[in-house]
């Protein structure tokens, strides 16, 4: 149990880059990062972007789901910044499922996407995932978000086509 301990506080906080160089910032997320967490959804994501991983263009997380997000028996919710501008660039989760591989999920802002943000948190989680034993992740991604597959394919995750 130990060794669980020591990756979670390895993993909190932590800086990221992506291929380009953009330094990221990856803070986990608690009770308080809730309004933060729905004006990324409303104001900075598309319902494009929201459809692609909720499937459903939802513009808010509901206390009680922000609750179960957070929730660390759950698994791990980061909040994703740059620290050369104010505000939330996207969330990452890594939730562990009561059976099968954990599962991946990414929202970045609309204007952050194709800039290799993705690629570099999935990266982090991917390893996170591995270090506490789960070298296998899974990713429920709608059959026509190709750009998600082709990230999770990089991975080698578990494609759950949700569509």
């Amino acid at each position: 149990m130990q060794q669980g301990i020591l990756v979670e506080s390895q993993h909190d906080n932590v800086d990221v880059v992506t291929a380009a160089g953009l330094r990221l910032r990856l803070r986990r997320a608690t009770l308080t990062d809730l309004e933060a967490a729905n004006h990324l959804h409303r104001w900075e994501c598309s319902a494009e972007s929201r459809r692609a991983r909720y499937h459903a263009s939802r513009d808010r997380i509901r206390h009680a789901e922000w609750r179960h997000l957070i929730d660390p028996d759950r698994g791990y919710t980061f909040l994703i910044a740059c620290p050369q501008r104010p505000g939330l660039i996207g969330l990452a989760h890594l939730l562990w499922q009561d059976c099968g591989p954990p599962e991946i999920a990414l929202l970045i802002a609309d204007a952050w996407q194709g800039r290799g943000v993705g690629t570099a948190v999935a990266r982090h989680v991917a390893g996170l995932a591995a270090a506490h034993g789960h070298p296998v992740q899974q990713a429920r991604i709608m059959s026509g978000n190709f750009r998600a597959i082709r990230l999770a394919s990089r991975f080698r995750a578990i494609i759950d086509d949700a569509a």
